[in-house]
C-alpha cells in the first residue's frame, strides 16, 4: 500500500508521454495548485489529504473519492506530497530509559510516542468507537501507524447513528 514517489518533472514528463494533447504548461500549472493546496493542508470533503495528481485533474479530491479505489496500486503521487517521517528531537529511546521505569507506546525505532499528540482523523469523529476508553488504545495505535499515510483507513469504523 501507498504511492509511488515520483518528482514533478518526471511526472510532467511520463504524463505528456501518455497523453500527447496535453498542454505542457497547464499541465504543470494545475499540478503547482494542487501540490500548494496540499501543502496549505487543504482536505478532500472527505477529511482526507488531497491526492496532488488527481486533483490536478478534477479538483481537490483524495485518492478513493477519485477513483473509487481503497488502496493505491501503482499509482503515482508528486515526491513533496508524501508525508516525511517526524522529527525524533526530543523524544526519549527506549534503551535510555530505566528498564523498571518503561511505560507507555513506542515506535517501531524505539522512540517514545506520546499518544496526545497522535493526530485524530475526521473520519474518527463519526465513528461509534471515538472516546470509547475500552478502544482508546487500538484506535491509536491505527492512527499512528498511518500518520504518514495519504489516506487513512480503519477497519474497525462505525458510523455513529445519530
Amino acid at each position: 500500500m501507498g504511492f509511488t514517489p515520483i518528482s514533478l518533472d518526471s511526472y510532467v514528463k511520463k504524463h505528456l508521454e501518455n497523453n500527447p494533447s496535453e498542454n505542457e504548461k497547464d499541465l504543470r500549472k494545475r499540478l503547482n495548485s494542487a501540490l500548494s493546496d496540499y501543502h496549505k493542508r487543504v482536505k478532500c470533503s472527505c477529511g482526507n489529504d488531497i491526492w496532488v495528481i488527481g486533483s490536478a485533474a478534477v479538483g481537490n479530491s483524495c485518492f478513493t473519492c477519485i477513483t473509487g479505489e481503497s488502496y493505491t496500486k501503482d499509482d503515482y503521487e508528486i515526491d513533496t506530497a508524501i508525508k516525511k517521517r517526524e522529527n525524533i528531537k526530543g523524544r526519549r529511546h527506549i534503551d535510555e530509559i530505566d528498564p523498571t521505569k518503561i511505560a507507555g507506546f513506542f515506535d517501531d525505532d524505539g522512540y517514545e510516542i506520546n499518544t496526545d499528540l497522535i493526530i485524530k482523523p475526521n473520519m474518527c469523529l463519526t465513528c461509534v468507537n471515538d472516546d470509547n476508553p475500552n478502544e482508546e488504545l487500538l484506535c491509536n495505535m491505527t492512527r499512528y501507524d498511518q500518520k504518514d499515510d495519504l489516506e487513512f483507513i480503519c477497519f474497525g469504523y462505525e458510523k455513529k447513528i445519530n
